[in-house]
Parts: C-alpha cells; sequence; structure tokens
C-alpha cells in the first residue's frame, strides 16, 4: 500500500508538529448576521466621542467669538464655521453608549491619537475593535489617505504609509487594552469602513490576541499592501463592496500603475527615470481575503440587492456607468449606511429561508 499523505520521516515530523496544535476554533467562516452587526459597529466608529480640540471647550469658544468687537457679517461667518465642526463630545459619547446598547454591547474604550480613532466593544461573548473612517473635515484623515508611497514592513512585504503610521497612533493602546482580564478569553472580530477598513486590515494581521481573532469585516476599503504582505495574513478578512464604490479602487492596482509607468516612460529624456520612480512608490497593491459584493439597487430601493461571492471586471465598470456620474453618485455608494441597509436585507432574507 502507498502512502498518500505521508512519504518520509521528514514530513511526518512536519505533520506530527502541525496536530500537535488544537485547530483554531476562534477563526470563524463569513456570517451574513456578523456582516450586519460589523457594519453598524463601524457605522457607530463615527459617533463623535472625542473632543474637537482636547482641552479646549468648543461652546465657549463659540462664546468668545461672538464677544469680538468685529463687523456683524465677519462675527457671523465665524460662528457659523464654528457651529460646522463643532460637537458636545460627552453628549455623543452618551449617544454610542445607547447604540450600542440597542445590539446588546457594552462601550469598553475609546481610542483617540492625532487623528486616528476607533472604539473597543464588549458582550458576554466577542470583542469588537471597529476602526473610524476618513471623516471630510479631518485633514489629518486626508493625508493619511493621500500618503499612498508604500514602504517596507516589518512584517513582510510592502504597506501603505499613510495607513501604517496612522494604525501606529493607537496600536500601543489598543495591545494593552485587548490584554485586559476582561477581554483576553473572548475572540476579536475586527472592522472598520474606508479608512477605518484599511486600519482594521492592518490590525488583522498585526494584533496578537490571546483568544485569537475571529474575523475581519471591512466595507469600502481601500488596498493596503502588496502580495507578500497581504499573504501572510491568518485572520478570515471579508471584504464588503458596494456596486460603485469608487474607494476600493484606490491606490490603482499593479496592471494600472503598469501602463501608467509605461506611458511615463515614453517621454523623451526623463521617462525611464520617472517610470522606475513610480513603480518603486506605488507599484503592488493588491486587495487581500474574500470579497463580497453588493449589487446595485435603483433609486435606493434595497429590497432587491443581491450578495455576490465573486463579479468580473466588467460587472463593476457597469456600475460605475450607471451611476452616470458626477462624483458624488459614485461617492453615495461609499456611504457605511447604505452597506448597513443592504446587508441588514441580505441578513433577513438568508435567515428566513434558514
Amino acid at each position: 500500500m502507498s502512502n498518500i499523505l505521508i512519504k518520509s520521516k521528514e514530513e511526518q515530523k512536519e505533520v506530527e508538529l502541525l496536530l500537535s496544535k488544537d485547530l483554531p476554533s476562534y477563526r470563524q467562516a463569513y456570517s451574513d448576521r456578523s456582516a450586519w452587526v460589523m457594519a453598524c459597529m463601524s457605522e457607530l466608529a463615527y459617533i463623535r466621542f472625542n473632543p474637537l480640540f482636547k482641552g479646549v471647550n468648543t461652546n465657549e469658544v463659540i462664546q468668545k467669538i461672538s464677544e469680538l468687537d468685529v463687523g456683524s457679517s465677519a462675527l457671523s461667518k465665524l460662528q457659523g464655521l464654528l457651529s460646522t465642526f463643532s460637537y458636545d463630545h460627552v453628549e455623543e459619547r452618551k449617544s454610542l453608549e445607547f447604540e450600542l446598547k440597542q445590539l446588546d454591547f457594552k462601550l469598553f474604550q475609546t481610542f483617540d491619537s492625532e487623528g486616528t480613532q476607533a472604539i473597543l466593544v464588549e458582550n458576554d461573548k466577542h470583542v469588537i475593535l471597529a476602526f473610524r473612517g476618513t471623516e471630510s473635515n479631518s485633514i489629518k484623515d486626508i493625508k493619511s489617505d493621500a500618503k499612498a508611497i508604500s514602504k517596507k514592513d516589518a512584517s513582510g512585504g510592502k504597506i501603505h504609509s499613510g495607513f501604517e503610521e496612522a494604525y501606529q497612533k493607537v496600536a500601543f493602546d489598543i495591545e494593552i487594552a485587548l490584554d485586559s482580564q476582561a477581554l483576553r478569553k473572548k475572540p476579536l472580530f475586527i472592522t472598520g469602513h474606508s479608512l477605518g477598513g484599511a486600519l482594521a486590515t492592518i490590525a488583522a494581521k498585526k494584533i496578537n490576541h490571546k483568544a485569537g481573532i475571529a474575523a475581519c469585516y471591512t466595507f469600502g476599503s481601500p488596498r493596503v499592501g502588496d502580495e507578500i504582505w497581504i499573504s501572510d495574513i491568518k485572520t478570515p478578512l471579508y471584504r464588503l463592496v458596494n456596486a460603485a464604490d469608487c474607494v476600493t479602487m484606490l491606490p490603482p492596482s499593479s496592471e494600472l500603475i503598469t501602463v501608467f509607468g509605461w506611458l511615463l516612460s515614453l517621454i523623451p529624456n526623463i521617462g525611464k527615470q520617472l517610470r522606475s520612480w513610480v513603480l518603486d512608490r506605488f507599484n503592488g497593491y493588491i486587495h487581500g481575503g474574500n470579497m463580497r459584493y453588493l449589487t446595485n439597487c435603483a433609486n435606493s430601493d434595497y429590497q432587491n440587492v443581491k450578495l455576490l461571492y465573486s463579479v468580473s471586471w466588467f460587472h463593476r465598470a457597469k456600475a460605475l456607468i450607471i451611476k452616470k456620474l458626477p462624483w458624488k453618485k459614485m461617492l453615495a455608494d461609499h456611504s457605511i449606511s447604505v452597506y448597513r441597509k443592504k446587508l441588514l436585507i441580505v441578513a433577513q432574507a438568508r435567515n428566513k429561508s434558514d
């Protein structure tokens, strides 16, 4: 009888080493209900629990501005500008705690450092870490998105330098919180939308949680690293893409950068140098994990939404064409609220058929 699985003593030792470890029970398969819960958490991470300016009472600033001896027009503009950005972070935190209670979760800790925010929540069985995505009024978020030059990462491969720097702002505090007695025995879910999805992907690779990481769910996430960097992620990574969400196409893929580099090489005198510079800094970005695609729904009628496991480039291009521009229509598909609403319908429909 010929051996099928083990053909040498070396192979036998390798198999025995693998079998000496328990099979991971914490790495979970994709779940419609989990995807919806993670979308909820990703949306709640946007609640502004953090003060606009640390150590500064925004309401007092508004009051001081009203006392300035300036023209009424200038005063009105100043007050209007500040009120656009002002909020009561104490009330916002109460709102966050209330919303979490509706999902039978409670807030364990919030993180806020130099433009990077996240929430850590728990229930009796699980812990969820949700990163906040790009805020349109945050210069630091925009800089993190725009800093798309890739750099070598200590864990192997190349990573988006802006995303990596943003993650490191809160990484140490998150590790300490997860090591607390209350959380260390509960499996961890990681999630985030947009920039938050990129940070969640990094966390899924770099966090070493004692009870293991159950899965990472991202929504509208841009690309984070190259093939080598992505291939070393052990955490189940589920990447949700909604119709014509254009953020998921950034930074440009390797194929597009290669074509762009070829076009640059045609420029007389400096073409080859430009091509080499671009390929060295921006080439290699790919998506990782398993994609789930939410189909386009006309007129915001999500009842007929479908969740597809695989779609062609043509299918996604068609979704872009249907949107017919302008840019605002394409960005509408990037909204985390749209992801959440569609995933709720998918989860309800599939659980009815179970």
